[in-house]
C-alpha cells in the first residue's frame, strides 16, 4: 500500500473533492507545485505544509500535523474514508448498500455541518388512531467520531436506532427497532448555512397493531435541548426526555398554524398521494424570525 506523501495528498485531493488548481487558489501557490506534491517529485516546505495541514482541518475536524505520519490505513481512517478513498464502512451498519459516490457526499456534509444538527428534538404528528388529534416523540441526532450522524426515536417503549445521511438539502434517515424487528423511514428539509430549530418531512413506519400496517405521515421536529459530547450523559436526557413526554399532545396544544400545515399534505394533493413541497417547508435556523408554522407558541 502506498505510504508517501504524493498518495497521501492525492487522497486527500478525492475525500475533498477539490483539484489540484483548486488547492493551489486556496494556498495562494502555483498549481505547478501543487503538481509537483502529488506527483512526488518534491515535498511541500514547513510553511506550506503547515498551510496544507490548516485547509484540511477547515474540512475534517481534528485534523493535525501529526497525522501526515500515520501509515496510509490510519490516514485514511482519520478522514473517514478506506484507503482507497471509498466509503469506510460505519460499525453497527454496513453501508455498502449504498452507492459510494452518494455515502462520500453524505460523510463529507456531516463533517462539514452534522454537528449543527446533533441535539434533542421532539417530534410533532398526527395520530393514527384519533383523529384530529396529535403526537410526540422524541429524537436525538449524535455526531459520531468517523463523523455519521447517529439517528435515534423513542416513546414509551419503543426505541428505533439508525443512521441519518445528510443529501444536499435533505436528510435521510433509517432506524430499526430490534424489540420488535421493525424499521422506520424519513425524509427531512434541511437547514443551509444556520444551526437548525425547526425541520419537517415525512416519516414512513409500521403501526403498532396486529399486522403491523404501513403508516405515513407529515412530521415536524423542534429542538429541545443540546448534547453535552458525553454520550453516557446525552443517553441520560434522551431517556429522560422520554420519561418526562406526554405522547398524545393535549387537545388544543399543537398551534393552529402547525396543525394546518401537518394536515394539508393530505388533503391539497391527488388522493393516495402524501407530498410536503420544499416552498412550504416551515424548516428553519436560528437567524430566521419565528412567525413559521412551525413555532410553538
Amino acid at each position: 500500500m502506498p505510504e508517501t506523501f504524493a498518495d497521501k495528498l492525492k487522497l486527500v485531493l478525492k475525500v475533498l473533492v477539490v483539484s489540484r488548481t483548486g488547492l493551489a487558489s486556496a494556498l495562494n501557490v502555483d498549481k505547478s507545485l501543487v503538481g509537483r506534491w502529488a506527483s512526488g517529485a518534491v515535498k511541500p516546505s514547513e510553511h506550506n505544509l503547515a498551510n496544507i495541514t490548516r485547509y484540511v482541518a477547515e474540512r475534517v475536524p481534528g485534523f493535525t500535523l501529526l497525522d501526515w505520519e500515520r501509515d496510509i490505513k490510519t490516514f485514511s481512517a482519520v478522514l473517514g474514508v478506506r484507503p482507497d478513498g471509498s466509503a469506510a464502512s460505519t460499525e453497527g451498519m454496513d453501508f455498502d448498500w449504498v452507492a459510494a459516490p452518494i455515502l462520500d457526499e453524505a460523510l463529507r456534509a456531516s463533517k462539514q455541518r452534522g454537528g449543527a444538527y446533533e441535539g434533542l428534538w421532539r417530534s410533532t404528528r398526527a395520530s393514527n388512531d384519533l383523529p384530529g388529534r396529535f403526537v410526540h416523540d422524541i429524537c436525538m441526532m449524535q455526531r459520531r467520531e468517523d463523523g455519521m450522524l447517529q439517528f435515534k426515536v423513542g416513546v414509551e417503549g419503543v426505541r428505533y436506532v439508525g443512521w441519518s445521511l445528510l443529501l444536499q438539502h435533505q436528510i435521510f434517515s433509517v432506524a430499526s427497532d430490534v424489540e420488535s424487528g421493525t424499521m422506520m423511514f424519513s425524509i427531512y428539509n434541511g437547514v443551509a448555512r444556520q444551526r437548525p430549530e425547526v425541520l419537517d418531512g415525512l416519516n414512513l413506519a409500521t403501526l403498532r397493531d396486529a399486522g403491523g400496517s404501513p403508516a405515513a405521515s407529515a412530521s415536524v421536529l423542534h429542538r429541545i435541548g443540546d448534547l453535552t459530547g458525553n454520550p453516557a450523559q446525552d443517553e441520560k436526557l434522551f431517556e429522560e426526555a422520554i420519561a418526562s413526554l406526554d405522547p398524545l399532545a393535549p387537545e388544543g396544544s399543537v398551534p393552529e398554524k402547525l396543525v394546518n400545515h401537518l394536515t394539508r399534505n393530505v388533503t391539497d394533493c391527488a388522493p393516495g398521494f402524501l407530498r410536503l413541497l420544499y416552498g412550504q417547508s416551515v424548516a428553519r435556523g436560528t437567524k430566521l424570525g419565528k412567525d413559521s408554522p412551525g413555532e410553538e407558541s
